[in-house]
């Protein structure tokens, strides 16, 4: 299975398939090396089982960047993205032209509006944290 890279109606396809298997997602944990005691970090991700390998294989060369892993543990195969330049130049304008739909894309434009914080380094300052931690605080499973 391959995507035909110029085929909008696949470009529309994984816009869809994103919008129901994928997440947007801004981890958090603490660090020693970081001033304010809190790294942050993108990651965009799409998870199935392990049957549909073969597509989570796919997005790699798709998007032109990220990894893909086999958890045989779990029978799970993944698809991640979390080069902060990849999500800057090639995930966030990709789903800008090809929109999420649904409540999805409430976590879209959060994922993207801490982007706009952290490439701006305000992650660094105590402002910015605080406003990265109120908006993962509301993303993905805590969003009403």
């Amino acid at each position: 299975f391959s995507f035909v890279l110029n085929n909008s109606d696949i470009k529309y396809w994984v816009a869809g398939f994103v919008t129901g298997e994928g997440c947007f997602f801004i981890q958090t944990s603490k660090s020693k090396t970081h001033k304010l005691g809190m790294s942050v970090a993108l990651n965009f991700f799409v998870v199935q089982n392990i049957r549909d390998s073969y597509l989570m294989a796919s997005f790699e060369q798709f998007f032109g960047c990220g990894t893909f892993n086999i958890v045989e543990k779990s029978s799970i195969a993944t698809f991640s993205v979390r080069n902060s330049l990849d999500i800057t130049e090639k995930i966030i304008p990709f789903f800008e032209e090809y929109n999420i739909q649904g409540v999805k894309a409430k976590d879209f434009n959060d994922f993207k509006e801490a982007s706009i914080l952290i490439n701006s380094k305000l992650h660094l300052t105590k402002e910015g944290l605080d406003k990265i931690l109120l908006i993962k605080s509301r993303m993905n499973f805590n969003r009403r």
